[in-house]
């Protein structure tokens, strides 16, 4: 069947094949049991913004699940249990995960059945809480400490995907968790190529892999290639070079005059340099300075879509924040030659990741389609919905909306009757770029 006569994959969105659903016993690893035919529903999720996937997984208690008991107090069932699952979609994709369960939540309670919540976290997440981080890290670049972070203190043993980046530093654990130093190394990374224009990175998980990767290149379509190609529209047929229709869409835009305050446009540093006691404050320049720095600063930049969003100049009196930090030069020094040297550099880097952070919401989309477990998050897709024009053709799409996103977060919705994904589409820029038979 060509593309153009491809139906709508509304009749794809039918129930999933579960084939295993296994609680193990925390005290003996021999001993399980499979919830898989008491199955209710199921709801998995992934984020950019979360460090750990998580899913909720429903079940009936019918009893002689085990030894003639219920699956509650035959296992016994109280929580910290490993998990493993395995599913697939309609297009014999598996979503395969291993998870613990984090807590024993029951819905009802009657005579002969309960139906049982189980909250499911991953392994590393609940490792995390568990384990301190007392290293000393030394002046190796930052994706060198998160592969140690993970693998060390995480102990996880999934695919690693580190981008590489272009800046180091030195760090002492001091006893934090590994989660905080990830997500505190994020923010303080910055990609090759970046220097002096862009920084800021992404750390979370998915079924498949943990990722640490620049803002910048989750947008770079040469760097992350699109997975699917998708429209939304009233036709019954998919059109050509598209994989599938959205179910359901709807959109939205960033709150320009929020992002203006958290320093999405203006920004400045002011720092205190403890070894001499200097403090430098931020100079306000005239506006025009203030605007062509921010121009300098974002202009460079790979994005999803033909231009960033822009603030009204008119509007810009001085810088919008001013972030308050310790210089730390000299920090961790081993020789009199390092005592005078940078650690890290929060004007050049700290405030750079700040603003790109905020940019990146600039447009989302909300879509739901049939069960996709190909997708994950951080992924790239070609989004087309219809133009909003009075008498628009039915083959003519939006060029404001359209366009590459990445996908923020999604949820695999399992139930016996039917499986759908919902995912949240983001990208930091307008205008439609690029096309949608590309790949």
């Amino acid at each position: 069947m060509s593309d153009k006569t491809k139906k709508v994959q509304g009749q794809k969105a039918g129930p999933a094949e579960i084939t295993k659903a296994t609680i193990i016993s925390k005290d003996d690893p021999e001993r399980s049991v499979s919830v898989a035919g008491g199955f209710i529903e199921m709801r998995y999720f992934e984020s950019i913004l979360q460090d750990a996937i998580m899913a909720t997984y429903i079940f009936a208690d019918t009893g002689r699940s085990i030894d003639d008991k219920t699956v509650y107090e035959g296992l016994p069932l109280t929580g910290s249990e490993p998990f493993q699952f395995a599913a697939k979609d309609n297009n014999e994709v598996e979503l395969k995960f291993d998870m613990i369960v984090s807590k024993v939540a029951p819905l009802s309670d009657e005579p002969n059945t309960s139906v049982i919540v189980l909250p499911l976290v991953s392994e590393a997440y609940a490792i995390n809480d568990q384990k301190n981080v007392r290293k000393f890290f030394p002046q190796l670049k930052i994706s060198d400490h998160v592969k140690s972070l993970i693998t060390d203190f995480l102990e996880s043993t999934k695919e690693l995907d580190v981008e590489e980046t272009s800046n180091s530093l030195k760090e002492y654990g001091m006893s934090r968790k590994a989660y905080y130093m990830l997500n505190t190394f994020a923010k303080k990374s910055q990609p090759s190529g970046g220097e002096g224009k862009t920084a800021g990175y992404f750390f979370f998980e998915t079924s498949e892999k943990i990722i640490f990767k620049s803002i910048d290149s989750l947008f770079d379509e040469e760097k992350n290639p699109r997975k699917k190609s998708i429209i939304y529209n009233s036709s019954p047929d998919v059109p050509e070079g598209y994989d599938y229709k959205a179910l359901t869409y709807d959109k939205d835009t960033g709150n320009v005059v929020e992002m203006a305050k958290m320093g999405a446009f203006t920004i400045a540093t002011a720092s205190l340099d403890p070894e001499n006691f200097n403090f430098k404050r931020p100079i306000l320049s005239t506006i025009a300075d203030i605007l062509e720095s921010v121009d300098e600063a974002i202009e460079p930049l790979t994005t999803a879509a033909r231009k960033l969003v822009g603030f009204n100049p008119s509007l810009v009196k001085e810088f919008a924040r001013t972030t308050i930090n310790f210089s730390d030069t000299g920090t961790y020094a081993e020789t009199v030659e390092e005592s005078s040297q940078k650690n890290f550099d929060y004007d050049g880097v700290y405030n750079q990741s700040i603003m790109r952070y905020n940019q990146v919401f600039a447009s989302k989309v909300n879509i739901t389609i049939e069960a996709d477990f190909s997708l994950h998050a951080g992924d790239m897709i070609f989004f087309d919905a219809p133009s909003p024009q009075k008498d628009t053709k039915n083959d003519e799409v939006d060029r404001q909306a359209g366009g590459l996103y990445i996908v923020a977060s999604l949820c695999h919705y399992i139930t016996s009757e039917r499986t759908l994904t919902k995912l949240c589409l983001i990208r930091d820029s307008f205008g439609r770029k690029g096309n949608h038979t590309k790949r």
